[in-house]
This record gives structure tokens, sequence and C-alpha cells, in this order.
């Protein structure tokens, strides 16, 4: 049984040339999300930025199971993102790695 999820997710901008993203603003970016929703308690959680695109504002982090919920709801209600308005794109969530590599949408035969 897996004790964590891997969520691929980006950060948008309406402007589409945005605000330069850097792996270490985009992870506290998402830890001040945790806090602003639920507190200091669960901005302490254990996020791992597995792997950071700089030019797509895309990453996948690895959260633990028990506050999966938590981090989801946080990142659908997060709008700001050093001050500049934002939203954030959940693509795919697997309780495996490798289930991010790939689906059944995209397979050609």
């Amino acid at each position: 049984m897996a004790n964590s999820f891997y969520i691929d997710l980006s950060l948008k901008f309406p402007d589409p040339y945005g605000s330069e993203v850097s792996p270490v603003y985009f992870k506290k970016n998402i830890t001040e999300a945790l806090c602003q929703l639920f507190g200091e308690v669960s901005s302490a959680v254990d996020i791992d930025l597995l792997k950071f695109d700089k030019e797509g504002r895309r990453g996948i982090l690895r959260v633990p199971k028990s506050h999966y919920v938590k981090l989801r709801s946080s990142l659908t209600l997060a709008s700001r993102y050093e001050g500049t308005v934002c939203c954030y794109i959940i693509h795919k969530v697997s309780p495996f790695l490798l289930g991010l590599q790939g689906d059944s949408r995209n397979y050609n035969h």
C-alpha cells in the first residue's frame, strides 16, 4: 500500500509570459497556500518537489497520503504567486510515481 501521493501540477498566470518561477519559490508558494487555509501546523507537512520544469512551470510533488486532501484543496483555492494572480492546474495524481508516466487516454495503437 502506498503511503504517498504523487501530483503532477503546473502554475498558470493570466499573462503567458508572467513571473519567472524558481523551484524554491514554487514550493514556498505551495507551503504558504497550506498555511493560509489550514494554519501553521499544516504548513509543516513534508512535501517533496521531485521534479520541476522552469519553462513550463510544471512540477511533480510527493505528499503523505494523510495530507493529500488538504494539499489538493489548498492548491485549488490558491490565487496568488508573489503578489501576482495565478492558479494551479493539477494534471495527474497517482499513489505510484510510475502512474504519472502515461495514461490510456493518450495511448496510440
